[in-house]
């Protein structure tokens, strides 16, 4: 776990390294992706500028998360506009399945729990899978896989209006070693966060 922890950080602290790009972060909900830096242009979206008082929330929901989360093994980090919380797919469900372990249900408890507090937020949950097996079947799993995880919030009391469920399969590969360590870094859960309005 302390790996996974190690290589989320850096990949939060860093910025994802996706076929080649470096990109300071994805929108996950509409596709958007926003380059740190690259030799070409990517479709991207700037954020909207935050309003003092919207700013101050999500910084209030991030110290609060993070707070809360230190003891997991999620990872807390914060993009343009938005907070990212990143947690491996092995702690969160079982193996070739949509059934949440109980480390997930402890995480999901206290994501809920600050999510219900900060309630002009929206979430998308997206879920990531290596490239190992087909891509049609990594894309279904991914997709139940959020849809759990929707679900779960949801019946946490999370008002199911602001979450969005995506299943990404393997379309965002991290580069990472094709060992077991580097297939567990591509598949992942990373909740957006982000401001109903700015």
């Amino acid at each position: 776990m302390r790996n996974w922890i190690q290589a989320g950080r850096a990949v939060a602290m860093l910025g994802l390294v996706v076929a080649g790009w470096t990109i300071a972060s994805v929108d996950v909900a509409s596709g958007a992706v926003q380059a740190a830096s690259s030799g070409a242009s990517l479709p991207a979206s700037a954020p909207a500028e935050l309003t003092p008082v919207v700013a101050a929330r999500l910084a209030a929901l991030e110290a609060e998360l993070r707070a809360a989360l230190a003891p997991t093994a999620a990872v807390v980090a914060r993009s343009p506009g938005a907070l990212e919380l990143w947690y491996p797919v092995r702690l969160a469900f079982a193996a070739d399945g949509t059934e949440l372990l109980p480390a997930a249900n402890t995480l999901l408890d206290l994501v809920a729990h600050s999510l219900r507090s900060y309630d002009g937020t929206a979430i998308v949950i997206a879920v990531y899978t290596d490239a190992i097996g087909s891509a049609d079947y990594n894309q279904r799993q991914s997709g139940a896989r959020a849809a759990a995880l929707v679900d779960a919030l949801a019946s946490r009391g999370v008002a199911p209006a602001r979450l969005v469920a995506r299943g990404l399969g393997e379309s965002a590969q991290l580069e990472a070693p094709n060992t077991p360590e580097g297939r567990d870094l591509n598949r992942r859960v990373q909740l957006v966060i982000t401001p109903l309005s700015s």
